[in-house]
């Protein structure tokens, strides 16, 4: 008999009580909801004496989650929208849009070297480069150690940038230079790795002690506007503001040359002749 009662009250809770299960169910008024939340709202706060007991048991063994703040109407939304800051000038996507008023243009010509074998591996840069809008490319370069070479044989980094030295052998490397700030990275082990910031211009050749046969160069520029040549020593320099700079050429093995151009509206034509 008192099975049949518990049966029987159970299955006189209406199917508005399940509207405070605990497990798996979303507030009445969440986003998934929203479409039915007034009427569930009206439906459970409707009285109904005679079933008051069940709910309440029901409620006492698991409480209502909280209700989560209502979403948004479209008054809410066109007011968030019109008092929502402006994007930052430096974000990604006003940095699509190059800034006005700003003349721009291309620095084009050629590097030859004595011996040739240098000219696909020249690297044209600016001593004094503007400062706006410039590249942000060249704050990092990865240099590997791979099978008995440093790749790429010549890198470039700018002045504040870093470079992650890398071990792609199965034996350990070393990394040094004598060259301006002399450094020494140490050994690097298979799968290894050594980072280090350049904080002064300069050219570095990268060598091992442990391998006297391996040979590298790392550049490191004042600015971060520059171009590497291709194998017939031709470079193309694009979109520099409008100026006059001082234009230096860097070869391995080469003396570097400064030139003054002038940039305005299209292309500004340089050449360079190094030697050692």
């Amino acid at each position: 008999m008192k099975r049949f009662f518990v049966l029987a009250a159970l299955a006189a809770v209406p199917p508005t009580a399940s509207l405070f299960a605990c497990e798996g169910e979303p507030p009445i008024n969440a986003p998934e909801n929203t479409m039915g939340a007034q009427s569930a709202v009206a439906v459970a706060s409707a009285p109904a004496p005679q079933e008051a007991p069940a709910q309440a048991a029901l409620m006492s063994a698991c409480p209502p989650p909280p209700c989560a703040p209502a979403p948004a109407g479209p008054v809410a939304s066109a007011s968030a929208s019109a008092s929502a800051a402006p994007e930052a000038p430096g974000s990604s996507s006003a940095a699509l849009i190059p800034p006005p008023g700003i003349t721009r243009g291309n620095i084009v010509g050629t590097v030859t070297t004595k011996p040739s074998s240098s000219i696909g591996q020249a690297v044209v840069y600016l001593e004094d480069g503007p400062t706006e809008d410039a590249p942000s490319h060249l704050q990092s370069v990865t240099i590997d150690n791979k099978q008995m070479n440093f790749i790429p044989f010549v890198s470039v980094v700018a002045v504040g940038g870093k470079a992650l030295f890398v071990n792609e052998d199965p034996f350990p490397h070393n990394v040094f230079s004598p060259d301006n700030e002399k450094f020494n990275m140490g050994n690097i082990p298979q799968n290894g790795a050594h980072v280090r910031v350049f904080k002064n211009p300069g050219a570095y050749s990268l060598l091992c002690n442990l391998h006297p046969g391996m040979l590298g160069y790392l550049l490191v520029t004042p600015s971060t506007w520059f171009a590497r040549t291709d194998a017939k020593g031709a470079f193309v320099m694009k979109h520099v503001p409008a100026g006059t700079y001082k234009a230096t050429a860097w070869a391995p093995r080469q003396s570097p040359i400064t030139q003054s151009v002038t940039v305005s509206d299209g292309d500004a034509t340089i050449h360079f002749e190094l030697h050692r």
